[in-house]
Protein backbone atom coordinates (compact mmCIF):
# COMPACT_ATOMS: atom_id res chain seq x y z
CA UNK A 1 0.00 0.00 0.00
CA UNK A 2 3.08 2.83 0.60
CA UNK A 3 4.38 1.83 -2.66
CA UNK A 4 1.14 3.20 -4.00
CA UNK A 5 1.40 5.99 -2.13
CA UNK A 6 4.87 6.68 -3.12
CA UNK A 7 3.98 6.56 -6.84
CA UNK A 8 0.99 8.44 -7.11
CA UNK A 9 3.09 11.21 -4.85
CA UNK A 10 6.03 11.15 -7.52
CA UNK A 11 3.74 11.14 -10.48
CA UNK A 12 1.54 14.23 -8.62
CA UNK A 13 4.95 16.02 -7.90
CA UNK A 14 5.72 15.21 -11.83
CA UNK A 15 2.78 16.84 -12.95
CA UNK A 16 3.02 20.19 -10.77
CA UNK A 17 6.30 20.45 -11.91
CA UNK A 18 5.16 20.29 -15.70
CA UNK A 19 2.52 22.59 -14.57
CA UNK A 20 4.85 25.15 -13.62
CA UNK A 21 7.42 24.91 -16.25
CA UNK A 22 5.32 25.03 -19.45
CA UNK A 23 3.70 28.40 -18.82
CA UNK A 24 7.47 29.74 -17.30
CA UNK A 25 9.02 28.67 -21.08
CA UNK A 26 6.06 30.45 -23.15
CA UNK A 27 5.82 33.54 -21.23
CA UNK A 28 9.98 33.75 -20.62
CA UNK A 29 10.98 37.11 -21.85
CA UNK A 30 13.23 37.21 -24.88
CA UNK A 31 16.84 38.89 -25.19
CA UNK A 32 16.82 39.17 -29.28
CA UNK A 33 16.94 42.79 -30.75
CA UNK A 34 15.44 43.49 -34.23
CA UNK A 35 16.61 45.96 -36.57
CA UNK A 36 14.06 46.24 -39.22
CA UNK A 37 16.48 47.27 -42.27
CA UNK A 38 18.95 44.28 -41.51
CA UNK A 39 17.95 41.19 -39.25
CA UNK A 40 20.82 39.27 -38.05
CA UNK A 41 21.31 36.74 -35.58
CA UNK A 42 24.01 34.25 -34.10
CA UNK A 43 23.93 31.63 -32.00
CA UNK A 44 26.69 31.63 -29.75
CA UNK A 45 25.70 28.59 -27.95
CA UNK A 46 27.70 25.37 -28.84
CA UNK A 47 24.80 22.86 -30.06
CA UNK A 48 26.78 20.19 -27.49
CA UNK A 49 26.40 21.95 -24.45
CA UNK A 50 23.51 22.53 -22.39
CA UNK A 51 22.55 26.06 -20.46
CA UNK A 52 20.38 26.26 -17.21
CA UNK A 53 18.48 29.66 -16.37
CA UNK A 54 17.85 31.36 -19.40
CA UNK A 55 15.31 29.37 -21.16
CA UNK A 56 17.38 28.51 -24.56
CA UNK A 57 16.65 25.26 -25.95
CA UNK A 58 19.49 24.89 -28.92
CA UNK A 59 18.35 22.02 -31.05
CA UNK A 60 21.10 22.23 -33.70
CA UNK A 61 24.37 24.18 -34.14
CA UNK A 62 22.92 27.13 -36.10
CA UNK A 63 25.85 29.69 -37.53
CA UNK A 64 23.93 33.27 -39.20
CA UNK A 65 20.74 33.85 -40.66
CA UNK A 66 19.48 37.24 -41.97
CA UNK A 67 16.93 39.05 -44.34
CA UNK A 68 16.72 42.23 -45.47
CA UNK A 69 15.35 44.67 -48.41
CA UNK A 70 17.26 46.48 -50.85
CA UNK A 71 16.32 49.17 -53.64
CA UNK A 72 15.82 52.48 -54.15
CA UNK A 73 18.43 53.26 -56.80
CA UNK A 74 20.44 51.74 -59.65
CA UNK A 75 22.93 50.29 -57.54
CA UNK A 76 22.19 49.67 -54.01
CA UNK A 77 24.29 47.29 -51.51
CA UNK A 78 23.50 45.46 -48.20
CA UNK A 79 26.01 43.40 -45.98
CA UNK A 80 25.86 40.41 -44.01
CA UNK A 81 27.83 38.31 -41.27
CA UNK A 82 29.69 34.93 -41.50
CA UNK A 83 30.79 33.91 -38.11
CA UNK A 84 33.72 31.78 -37.30
CA UNK A 85 33.44 28.25 -38.07
CA UNK A 86 30.26 28.96 -40.41
CA UNK A 87 31.29 29.18 -44.06
CA UNK A 88 28.62 27.47 -45.88
CA UNK A 89 26.11 30.11 -46.98
CA UNK A 90 23.01 29.95 -48.76
CA UNK A 91 21.54 33.53 -50.58
CA UNK A 92 17.77 33.44 -51.84
CA UNK A 93 17.34 36.22 -53.89
CA UNK A 94 13.97 38.00 -55.08
CA UNK A 95 14.26 40.48 -57.50
CA UNK A 96 10.87 42.71 -57.26
CA UNK A 97 12.33 44.58 -60.36
CA UNK A 98 10.49 44.56 -63.82
CA UNK A 99 14.04 44.57 -64.99
CA UNK A 100 16.89 41.97 -64.15
CA UNK A 101 19.70 43.07 -62.14
CA UNK A 102 22.97 41.76 -61.77
CA UNK A 103 24.58 41.75 -57.98
CA UNK A 104 28.05 40.87 -56.48
CA UNK A 105 29.10 38.99 -53.05
CA UNK A 106 32.98 40.36 -51.47
CA UNK A 107 34.11 39.77 -48.54
CA UNK A 108 34.97 43.11 -46.68
CA UNK A 109 37.97 42.60 -45.09
CA UNK A 110 40.20 40.63 -47.79
CA UNK A 111 38.38 42.43 -50.69
CA UNK A 112 37.81 38.86 -52.20
CA UNK A 113 34.67 38.21 -54.51
CA UNK A 114 32.11 35.47 -54.36
CA UNK A 115 29.83 36.22 -56.85
CA UNK A 116 30.72 38.45 -60.08
CA UNK A 117 27.99 39.86 -61.64
CA UNK A 118 25.53 37.00 -61.42
CA UNK A 119 21.87 37.96 -62.96
CA UNK A 120 18.55 37.56 -61.12
CA UNK A 121 15.68 37.82 -64.18
CA UNK A 122 13.07 40.34 -63.58
CA UNK A 123 10.19 39.50 -61.07
CA UNK A 124 11.91 36.09 -60.33
CA UNK A 125 13.91 34.32 -57.75
CA UNK A 126 17.31 32.91 -57.54
CA UNK A 127 19.37 30.70 -55.06
CA UNK A 128 22.93 30.76 -54.51
CA UNK A 129 24.87 28.64 -53.10
CA UNK A 130 29.15 28.92 -51.92
CA UNK A 131 30.59 25.81 -53.07
CA UNK A 132 33.56 25.74 -50.65
CA UNK A 133 33.34 27.44 -47.15
CA UNK A 134 33.63 31.58 -47.26
CA UNK A 135 35.58 33.22 -44.48
CA UNK A 136 34.01 34.37 -41.13
CA UNK A 137 33.60 38.49 -41.41
CA UNK A 138 31.40 40.80 -42.88
CA UNK A 139 30.27 40.68 -46.65
CA UNK A 140 28.71 43.13 -48.93
CA UNK A 141 26.47 42.38 -51.16
CA UNK A 142 25.83 44.68 -54.51
CA UNK A 143 22.89 45.37 -56.64
CA UNK A 144 22.96 46.68 -59.84
CA UNK A 145 19.54 47.26 -62.05
CA UNK A 146 21.51 49.58 -64.95
CA UNK A 147 19.49 52.37 -65.23
CA UNK A 148 16.62 51.23 -63.48
CA UNK A 149 15.67 51.00 -59.93
CA UNK A 150 16.69 48.24 -57.86
CA UNK A 151 14.11 46.16 -55.53
CA UNK A 152 15.20 42.97 -54.33
CA UNK A 153 14.42 40.81 -50.81
CA UNK A 154 17.44 38.44 -49.68
CA UNK A 155 17.48 35.99 -47.25
CA UNK A 156 20.54 33.96 -45.99
CA UNK A 157 21.67 31.50 -43.63
CA UNK A 158 25.41 30.31 -42.49
CA UNK A 159 26.15 27.04 -41.40
CA UNK A 160 28.96 24.70 -40.34
CA UNK A 161 28.13 22.03 -42.85
CA UNK A 162 27.77 22.03 -46.40
CA UNK A 163 24.42 20.46 -45.65
CA UNK A 164 23.32 23.14 -43.83
CA UNK A 165 23.66 25.13 -47.36
CA UNK A 166 21.13 22.69 -49.49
Amino acid sequence: MKKKHLIASALSLGLLGGAIAVPSAIFADSDAVTDSANTSTTATQDAGNTTTGDHVITPQSVGNSFNFTVGGSATASGSFEVPKGFGYVKLRIRNYANTSVDFTVEHNDSGKSYVDGQTISKNSETVWRSADAMRSGRYTIQFRGASNKVNVELWGVAGSLPSDAK
